[in-house]
């Protein structure tokens, strides 16, 4: 099938550039014009040292995503900081609208001749494992520093750590002979560099919360806590990206209203954090389609 769909590509590359840009460029508009808050309660969060800060953490959080991509890239071909983020932001648009963020994983499939799609398969997937790792450890951390503040009977805990625990053996079980070749033939400095990476990507992208819903009264370990366990949960659950801002927002009302905090406060700063982490690149990755002259790579 993907044979088939490469040969028509070059035209199925300017309809759904077309396409997807401005499906992408309506719901980021959509979204916007039918958000709703009080002046006030915006312009709280529209100060110039807040906008700075949050364009820093943004900026930040989207960089190391980029040298995620190019590290892993280069284990079997060269590639620029400039084609890595061109790659990166126009895969992003495509994964935005589609359900589990497929069309990002396919879009970066047709960046590279046919002969390099394992390769590229297995070096996303590779990306997104030390990720979840990160997610994992700060969000062990999160849930054992409020497993007293959680409601266990909503978040059935065991179950769905089992649930989840079990389908990720199972397939480790399955690929374990090409998982494991795959891990050996990545040099050990990858290894170490999508670790250190991944992790200063989490900071970033965690920072960017934690400095919008501090208040002076609350507990900083707690309210990070509180923003690990609700990347956790939302990095287990399969969330359609064009839905992320409605079901992180829900995540993160269940985990932080009982530690104090109000529901218009938190609605407000995830669609703060979706416009700069979602909706900017997303807009980016749009425009930067239409400004690639370049053959497409078949």
């Amino acid at each position: 099938m993907l044979k088939s769909i490469r040969k028509y590509f070059t035209i199925l590359n300017y309809f759904l550039k077309y396409v997807v840009s401005c499906t992408a460029l309506f719901y980021i508009g959509y979204r916007i014009t039918n958000t709703s808050f009080e002046s006030k309660e915006l312009m709280l969060f529209l100060n110039p040292v807040t906008f700075l800060t949050l364009l820093f953490l943004s900026l930040g959080n989207w960089s190391f995503e980029v040298l995620k991509w190019k590290i892993v890239v280069e284990t079997f071909d060269k590639i620029s900081f400039k084609k890595a983020t061109y790659e990166t932001l126009v895969a992003y648009t495509y994964g935005i609208i589609t359900p589990f963020n497929s069309g990002n994983y396919l879009k970066k499939i047709f960046f590279y001749p046919q002969v390099k799609t394992k390769d590229i398969v297995f070096v996303n997937l590779f990306k997104g494992i030390y990720q979840m790792i990160i997610t994992l450890l700060f969000g062990s951390w999160g849930v054992c520093a409020l497993i007293d503040k959680l409601d266990a009977k909503i978040f059935n805990q065991q179950g769905f750590l089992v649930l989840t625990s079990s389908i990720g053996t199972v397939v480790c079980l399955i690929f374990r002979n090409k998982i494991k070749s795959y891990i050996k033939s990545i040099p050990l400095k990858i290894h170490r560099q999508l670790f250190i990476y991944s992790a200063i990507k989490y900071l970033f992208f965690s920072f960017f919360l934690l400095y919008l819903l501090h208040q002076s009264t609350k507990n900083y370990t707690e309210l990070y806590a509180g923003i690990c366990v609700i990347y956790l949960l939302s990095s287990l659950l399969p969330i359609i990206n064009i839905l992320d801002f409605a079901m992180k927002g829900s995540i993160a009302l269940f985990v932080l209203v009982p530690l104090g905090y109000s529901d218009g406060n938190i609605l407000m700063v995830y669609f703060l954090l979706w416009l700069y982490n979602h909706a900017t690149p997303a807009i980016l990755g749009s425009i930067l389609q239409f400004f690639n002259t370049k053959k497409v790579v078949l």
